[in-house]
């Protein structure tokens, strides 16, 4: 049986970018190419690694601009690319790609056509040069206009708002919030509350990215992680991405973007009576509530393939388009 590669990860140290992989089917030697594209005819050779060791360092790899390595095992016969999950930027700290994701029947999602964010505003203008040169085509605010108003995106946007319908009792309900589980239990009714009420919103941003004239693109609210986390959650679903994947997508958010990044929503909250415990708990990620929305997706409307077509509005040709522009097919 030839060997086969899996879980390839790139992760930036001081040294350069660590790159990890694991091998089933037997130890194989494997050599490892580097470029600025997820194409990997294109990728300069860099190490050739032996057979038993699955890490290699790259020191300095790609510094100068987005990175993608290759590593193709001798006697395999495919040829796996990964690019860095998370962007470095000098403001956001939750910005990351959508790509790389395994499919249901074969394939991964594309690298370098989705990204998810936290908000743009904080970019420095080093992080401007460095996003201009990924190529975005369209960026998607899913913030409320009060929001924007007073941090407005200083690249151009669209706007699709998805909490416009959570106003008055709902708002009310945190100012209850006493435990963790209390908090999350909020994040978990918003998102569910997401789904039910602003299905056409999601219907057009999901539309808008099955358009190839506006890829790549990001979205992004303030966090990176309610409206962003339930929009790239359900993209990813429909797309084929298992559901473990995608709660792990969700769940990095509490690496990269934790309430120690919020202190002014932090204080926000406390004065608003919340302990500190449920303050940190509703600026977290919990894998629960996330998983429990999509849950309600299945229940409720059959899975995100009918709800898009359905109460989102999403066109047929432009939900196939998804797959055709977003997924490589193995």
């Amino acid at each position: 049986m030839a060997p086969t590669l899996s879980d390839l990860r790139l992760e930036a140290q001081d040294g350069g970018l660590l790159v990890t992989w694991s091998v089933s089917g037997g130890p194989a030697a494997a050599a490892v190419g580097a470029g600025p594209t997820p194409v990997a005819p294109d990728h300069v050779p860099l190490a050739n690694v032996p057979a038993g060791t699955t890490e290699v360092m790259l020191e300095g790899a790609g510094r100068d601009g987005r990175r993608y390595v290759s590593v193709a095992l001798e006697g395999g016969r495919d040829v796996v690319v990964a690019g860095e999950r998370r962007l470095a930027f000098e403001g956001p700290t939750n910005f990351r790609d959508l790509g790389g994701y395994p499919v249901a029947g074969g394939g991964r999602t594309r690298w370098g056509r989705v990204y998810r964010s936290d908000a743009l505003h904080r970019f420095t203008q080093a992080d401007l040069g460095a996003f201009r040169r990924l190529g975005t085509r369209c960026v998607y605010d899913l913030r409320g206009d009060a929001e924007r108003s007073a941090s407005p995106d200083p690249v151009e946007s669209v706007h699709i708002a998805l909490l416009d319908w959570y106003t008055g009792s709902e708002a009310k309900d945190l100012f209850r919030v006493r435990t963790a589980r209390d908090a999350e239990s909020i994040l978990r009714d918003m998102y569910v509350g997401m789904l039910d009420n602003a299905a056409p919103a999601l219907g057009e941003l999901l539309s808008r990215l099955g358009d190839e004239d506006l890829l790549p693109a990001v979205l992004h609210c303030a966090g990176g992680k309610d409206r962003t986390g339930l929009s790239a959650a359900v993209l990813l679903d429909v797309l084929g991405v298992d559901r473990v994947t995608v709660l792990d997508d969700y769940e990095l958010t509490g690496r990269f973007r934790t309430a120690d990044h919020e202190p002014l929503l932090m204080r926000l909250l406390s004065s608003a009576g919340l302990p500190d415990e449920a303050a940190r708990a509703f600026l977290g990620s919990p894998r629960w509530a996330m998983s429990e929305a999509l849950e309600h997706l299945e229940r409720s409307y059959g899975g995100a393939e009918p709800y898009l077509l359905g109460p989102a509005g999403m066109a047929p040709d432009r939900l196939a388009a998804l797959g055709e522009l977003l997924v490589v097919k193995a």
